[in-house]
């Protein structure tokens, strides 16, 4: 009971409003307490839910390759690369890849499903536009239409090809590939350039069909960029790479300025060196080999003609002598019109034993074999120096067009020694190959852990870059 009278009544009033006050309080803690708990939860709940939200069905991966065909054993070497870390971070995965030789494509990635790539060419055909649509569709929007509605494309086609079910079906798979891809990715290559004009903006516009798709990643690893001045090409590239979520530069030298110039954020780009190092670091020898390895490439691209070949013989040639080191052929790519083997018998003495042994190169692991072999390695192909550094053995680069200047210098610079350039149209290029090929004999042993390390680092830094990619599936909504 509480005293009677005014006062005590006004205290027993202010009790039950403190009591009352200091219950709110509790119910409050206790309240913000359990929020805090919920929110912890949720946190929780989410990172899980990450890879819960995929637990019902694969995550889908879509591939464009650099090589449909697969005769070239770089592109070989950085396309297994990307479907085998793939695999291993997304363990719940379908990883389909365009490919024009399903074949070669499982012997050489057994972590890839093949989707044909003539699904691809028939949409990136110009004219979608039905015969009785002609004359309501103006001849210059198709272009306006697959830059800014690319997925009308796909409605286009599918009216054209009514009739024709072999193309409608082939359409309709590489389309529903894109829509249905929880992440499009393209593989390692040097594309966006003006020495593949056609194939560059063909990857472009892959890539802003596959933009359409919101929320979804859309990256690139891997990637030798440029040199690119062709306008239209540029014009293509600054509207759509900046978009992409993630680009993976394998050198920063020439990449990373270009990538400024076209509008692409820091925060969007990241270098990794080149995809297929990590292979042929992990097949590493632990002695140098004896033989100095020999490739050129022969191709429009390169700017190297049959014309050089004799001077870079003779060179070679008596350099092997006084070393007392064979010449070992190194061929990367098998593409008739471009075999590296073709260059390669025009530089090496009549010796069938080592040209047989050339010959049988057909996959990235042949080729790493060889180039072990190795002490130095003399090379026109880019790959063939990127497994040499990959297992410490110098390399000498032969360049006589930008586009393998860039791709030259870019290897040294990520790799900081052991690996030089020669400049096949400088008027002292045999004294300059002669003089660098002595020296790195000579060098090698020594800046071999150096080579290693820098190795090392980039294979860190490439899987750095796919477990980012994998958060960015992870992450969409």
């Amino acid at each position: 009971m509480f005293k009677s009278g005014p006062s005590g009544r006004r205290k027993h009033h202010r009790d039950l409003i403190q009591a009352d006050v200091v219950s709110k309080i509790r119910r409050r803690a206790n309240g913000l307490d359990c929020l805090r708990r919920c929110a912890n939860l949720r946190s929780s709940s989410r990172i899980q839910g990450k890879r819960m939200r995929f637990n019902h069905r694969p995550i889908q991966i879509l591939v464009e390759p650099s090589d449909y065909v697969l005769r070239n054993i770089g592109d070989m070497a950085m396309l297994y690369a990307a479907t085998e870390r793939l695999a291993r971070l997304c363990d719940n995965s379908t990883i389909n890849v365009l490919t024009d030789d399903p074949d070669a494509l499982r012997r050489f990635c057994p972590f890839a499903i093949p989707l044909s790539a003539e699904g691809r060419a028939l949409w990136l055909k110009p004219d979608f536009r039905p015969a009785k649509l002609k004359r309501f569709v103006p001849e210059h929007w198709p272009d306006r239409i697959r830059r800014h509605a690319p997925r009308l494309v796909s409605l286009f086609w599918r009216l054209k090809f009514r009739h024709m079910p072999n193309a409608r079906a082939a359409l309709l798979r590489f389309t529903d590939a894109v829509d249905r891809a929880d992440l499009v990715l393209v593989s390692g290559m040097g594309g966006i350039t003006d020495a593949f004009p056609e194939y560059a903006l063909s990857v472009l516009e892959t890539l802003n069909l596959a933009l359409a798709r919101k929320g979804r990643p859309v990256v690139m690893v891997g990637q030798g960029m440029g040199p690119l001045a062709n306008a239209e090409l540029r014009a293509r590239a600054s509207a759509i790479l900046p978009r992409l979520h993630l680009i993976a530069l394998r050198e920063t030298r020439a990449g990373l300025p270009l990538l400024a110039e076209l509008g692409v954020s820091k925060d969007r780009i990241c270098a990794t060196g080149d995809d297929a190092i990590e292979m042929a670091h992990e097949m590493r020898v632990d002695e140098l080999g004896t033989g100095i390895g020999i490739n050129l490439r022969l191709s429009s691209y390169s700017g190297v003609s049959a014309d050089i070949l004799e001077g870079l013989r003779h060179v070679l040639g008596a350099t092997s002598v006084s070393l007392e080191a064979p010449l070992i052929g190194v061929p990367v790519s098998l593409e008739p019109c471009e075999a590296d083997i073709d260059s390669i018998r025009g530089l090496m003495p009549t010796d069938e034993t080592e040209l047989n042994r050339a010959l049988a190169i057909r996959t990235p692991n042949d080729l790493i074999r060889q180039i072990q072999r190795c002490r130095v390695v003399v090379t026109g192909s880019y790959h063939a120096g990127v497994f040499a550094l990959a297992n410490g053995i110098p390399t000498i680069g032969l360049a006589r067009s930008d586009y393998y200047v860039d791709k030259f210098l870019g290897l040294a610079d990520m790799f900081g020694t052991g690996c030089e350039m020669v400049a096949l149209d400088h008027p002292n290029s045999a004294e300059k190959l002669r003089s660098a090929l002595r020296r790195l004999w000579e060098e090698a042993p020594a800046i071999r852990p150096a080579i290693l390390a820098r190795a090392e680092a980039q294979i860190a830094a490439g899987h750095t870059a796919y477990r980012r990619i994998r958060d960015a599936i992870w992450d969409q909504g």
